[in-house]
């Protein structure tokens, strides 16, 4: 990462015409002020050792939870072009360096791919990316905010940077249409105070979770003979009645207290 990213990604730029010369500029400078040693403690700090400033999981702050309703969603998507977890995978498929690495598939398959293929290729690849342009500025953002409270050199939040400069493509290198304005036909990725079938908290009126993800809960508790009328209130409401009160430990993401 130290010694090879920077040249690689300063070729793949030039050779594709993607305009990226400033943002692996700034990725080039601290990278060079950081032993490479160092690197992995850095990412420790960031992304593994409680409590975690940055979660790399889509679903966080897509649904509030792991394996939501927009995790099921991309699973399906990796499916369709053949692609499943293997048993010694240990991260959840929406880990962003695994969609990522999908997305790379996905241009590789489209360049190769018959006219009549290609369409459903780029609908897919055009949501994977809706998918990383929603919870990427929320990451970064993180990460950056991060890196001076703990005196951590600014490499991660230099590379997101990069990363979300190449997906929104305002050259069109990668895909068709750079327009961010412009709607997808299928409503792919919905963040989850977006979506449309939420269920409202009895007490406060928060929202909880999809129906769907409600129904999944409901049928498993129920089948194990465990009651269920709890899930009609929000965490927060729930807690109340049970004379629980929020922490004080600095865990804020979305879906977590």
């Amino acid at each position: 990462m130290r010694d090879s990213l920077v040249p690689d990604l300063e070729d793949l730029a030039e050779t594709l015409g993607l305009n990226i010369g400033d943002e692996v500029g700034k990725l080039r400078v601290v990278l060079a002020q950081v032993e490479a040693q160092a690197l992995l403690p850095v990412y420790s700090s960031l992304f593994l050792v409680p409590p975690i400033p940055a979660k790399l999981n889509a679903g966080i702050y897509l649904d509030g939870s792991l394996l939501g309703a927009n995790t099921q969603m991309l699973v399906e998507i990796f499916y369709r072009h053949g692609v499943e977890q293997s048993p010694d995978m240990h991260d959840t498929p929406d880990h962003i360096a695994t969609i990522l690495e999908f997305l790379a598939l996905l241009f590789h398959k489209v360049e190769g791919a018959e006219p009549e293929t290609q369409e459903s290729l780029r609908n897919d690849m055009e949501a994977v990316r809706g998918l990383l342009l929603r919870v990427l500025p929320e990451i970064t953002a993180r990460v950056a905010e991060t890196e001076p409270e703990r005196e951590l050199p600014e490499v991660y939040s230099a590379l997101f940077v990069v990363i979300e400069t190449a997906l929104r493509d305002q050259q069109g290198v990668f895909f068709a249409s750079a327009d961010e304005t412009a709607k997808p036909a299928r409503r792919y990725f919905t963040r989850r105070e977006e979506a449309p079938d939420l269920v409202a908290c009895k007490s406060c009126g928060k929202p909880v979770a999809t129906a769907r993800d409600i129904k999944v809960i409901i049928d498993r508790l129920r089948q194990s003979g465990l009651p269920a009328d709890h899930l009609e209130l929000c965490p927060d409401c729930r807690d109340g009645t049970r004379g629980w009160k929020t922490g004080s430990a600095e865990f804020n993401l979305p879906g977590f207290r």
